[in-house]
């Protein structure tokens, strides 16, 4: 999550410190003149502040130092490549808005009615008045361009300029409309002619009671919460997103030809209950006291929570999404004090195994069935080609709910240094080790080996045994072959015949009252071997000064914590750029990569977008990438998250 964060504010610095701007904040009209059907929004409170708290940023200073530059303007091109929803369809470049804004600006997808999706572009322009129509000017060249016809309508006492837009591979006809208000100084833009007429009613007082995306209950507990954690404050940078509303936006929006085929995920999920989750959003601060960057995250997700639809029983989907607070945040004490990141979080995963039946089925059986989750699971008991364990009752159920997640790296970075471990905490270690060893001994892609009186199951790569490649469900997959369970996968997802493995050189052991699954068998060795002489993170001085930060926010009895030295997390991902090796990499974030932005063919990899050979060596980046910390708490409609970033 905070790796995400963390691009998507580099994202939003390197468009800002493109912006001049010269007018104290005065008050947003985002949130009055959206609609309540917005999707996802962006709310910037004022650019100029923005751009000078960034500017203070340990971020910000690499930004701008000359080394950082090549890097930076082709980040930005690349930015530019993913922005094409305002360059194409708006006729809106990046660069075009240079010097426009002065105060607030937003950005928002919208969903009008079912089928359609538009994005709408809200500044602040007082004071560059002559830039605005310098801009709008470019836009109509870059439209027309394009094979559009311009005209001028009257609505609301504002003059619109209309466009009419032909198809495209990438989008359909339709029409374009700008207007600017010389009275209140506000441009605005849309790629759908209704909304953009829809909000000059709301501008005019005129609008529908209830229909601003400040009426909409969701958009209201998400900003209130928030502010109650920030006090007085004003944000710098608000954000707010309908999952499935927006999901369903991107699809819209989206070729039909380049749509992903098969399931669409968000049928699913509001079939089994998961629209409870109505709004996810948050505040944004770069430079605040301490904090070089400081973030809180609200999900509002009300229940009582929906039942999975018929037949099943006492199935619901929401609670596979049980995360228990716990007032103990200590640490294993066998986790070693030079990691890169620390996790620690606690999940009801009985309560996912009870629930997640339903949803697994909509997902990868064939339309109609539903039972594919409960034959599986009955197949790893009573077919004679399986392990014939009962999952629930021999392993799962003698699980905590105390989860531990550390990641490291190995030198010289490669496609396959990152390093992973996770550390379930266990009830019953006897039983979940007995488990463990009824589940995998049979299994031709596991290899059993001992390490000091342990027995330790390691993952064997398929190339190495020459076995064809198989679809994989779970870690790992031993449905008996007769039932076709991976084939039924295959045709619901529709996309890709091979799938890897989350974790291919796995290793699994049960220790120190864990199950240890690490993402390398030397990883595991080398984390049970040095808890011999243990060095715990906890007494580290970083984590103890992270620690002290997360009390001063509020933590407390949380669900969450989280520990990163963003210096040592990001070097792997900052290194295979340089060496333009991301997309083949084995990291996380690399298979995540892919997944969102690759080709979805087998065997092809995503293409590296942005060129690392002008990227400065990482020893003058890490000096600027100080400790971070997160934590969160469930609470009582829905969870809340409060991250940061300290100064190096």
């Amino acid at each position: 999550m905070l790796r995400f964060l963390s691009c998507a504010l580099l994202y939003v610095a390197l468009v800002f410190t493109c912006v001049d701007s010269a007018r104290a904040q005065r008050s947003t009209f985002g949130e009055r003149l959206l609609p309540n059907t917005t999707r996802g929004v962006f709310l910037v409170t004022n650019v100029d502040h923005l751009t000078k708290q960034w500017d203070q940023t340990q971020l910000g200073q690499l930004m701008a130092d000359p080394v950082m530059e090549p890097f930076a303007k082709d980040l930005r091109r690349q930015f530019q490549d993913r922005f094409s929803r305002l360059r194409d369809r708006l006729g809106l470049e990046l660069d075009d808005l240079r010097g426009v804004p002065s105060g607030e600006m937003d950005m928002a997808v919208v969903q009008p009615a079912k089928d359609r999706a538009a994005v709408v572009l809200l500044v602040d322009v007082m004071g560059n008045l002559p830039k605005a129509k310098e801009m709008l000017q470019k836009v109509s060249a870059n439209l027309k361009r394009k094979g559009a016809t311009e005209r001028t309508e009257a609505h609301g006492g504002l003059t619109l300029m209309v466009y009419d837009v032909p198809k495209t591979p990438d989008f359909p006809e339709g029409q374009v409309a700008y207007f600017l208000s010389e009275e209140d100084a506000l441009l605005a833009a849309a790629d759908d002619l209704d909304v953009i007429k829809d909000l000059i009613k709301r501008k005019a007082g005129q609008g529908a009671p209830g229909g601003a995306l400040a009426d909409a209950t969701a958009f209201q507990k998400v900003m209130a919460r928030c502010q109650k954690h920030a006090g007085e404050a004003v944000p710098q940078i608000r954000w707010f997103v309908e999952p499935i509303g927006y999901a369903e936006c991107v699809r819209i929006m989206t070729p039909e030809d380049k749509q992903r085929k098969g399931v669409v995920m968000t049928d699913v999920f509001r079939n089994q209950g998961f629209e409870a989750i109505q709004g996810i959003g948050g505040y944004i601060d770069f430079k605040v006291d301490q904090y070089e960057l400081l973030h809180r995250t609200a999900v509002y997700a009300p229940g009582p929570y929906a039942k999975a639809p018929e037949p099943y029983v006492n199935k619901v989907g929401m609670d596979i999404l049980t995360f228990p607070n716990d007032s103990d945040h200590s640490l294993p004490p066998f986790i070693p004090n030079d990691v890169a990141t620390c996790t620690v979080f606690h999940w009801d995963l009985l309560k996912v195994f009870d629930n997640i039946g339903p949803t697994f089925n909509e997902l990868f059986a064939d339309t109609g069935d539903t039972t594919m989750f409960d034959d599986l699971i009955r197949d790893f008991e009573v077919d004679e080609f399986g392990p014939q364990i009962n999952l629930r009752e021999e392993l799962v159920k003698h699980l905590g709910n105390r989860i531990t997640v550390i990641s490291d790296y190995i030198l010289p970075i490669t496609t396959k240094s990152e390093r992973l471990l996770f550390a379930v905490k266990i009830r019953d270690p006897e039983k979940v080790a007995a488990g463990i060893k009824k589940l995998l001994k049979d299994d031709p892609t596991i290899e059993r080996r001992e390490f000091e009186g342990l027995e330790i199951w390691e993952t064997i790569e398929q190339e190495e045994m020459h076995l064809p490649s198989a679809p994989v469900i779970d870690l790992p997959d031993l449905a008996p072959e007769k039932k076709k369970t991976p084939g039924k996968r295959d045709r619901r997802l529709g996309d890709e015949e091979d799938e890897e493995l989350l974790l291919p050189h796995a290793a699994v052991t049960v220790v120190h009252g864990h199950l240890l699954i690490a993402s390398h068998y030397d990883y595991l060795i080398e984390i049970l071997t040095r808890a011999k002489q243990p060095e715990p993170l906890a007494e580290s001085m970083d984590f103890r000064t992270v620690a002290s930060a997360m009390d001063a926010l509020g933590a407390g009895d949380d669900f969450l914590r989280a520990f990163s030295r963003t210096d040592e997390e990001y070097r792997p991902t900052y290194e295979l750029v340089r060496q333009g090796k991301m997309p083949e990499a084995e990291t996380m974030f690399a298979r995540m990569l892919n997944s969102l932005f690759g080709p979805h063919k087998p065997g092809v990899v995503r293409e590296q977008k942005v060129d690392g050979k002008e990227m400065p060596d990482y020893q003058i980046v890490r000096r600027y990438l100080g400790p971070a910390g997160t934590f969160g708490r469930t609470e009582e409609d829905g969870w809340f998250v409060v991250g940061f970033m300290l100064k190096k």
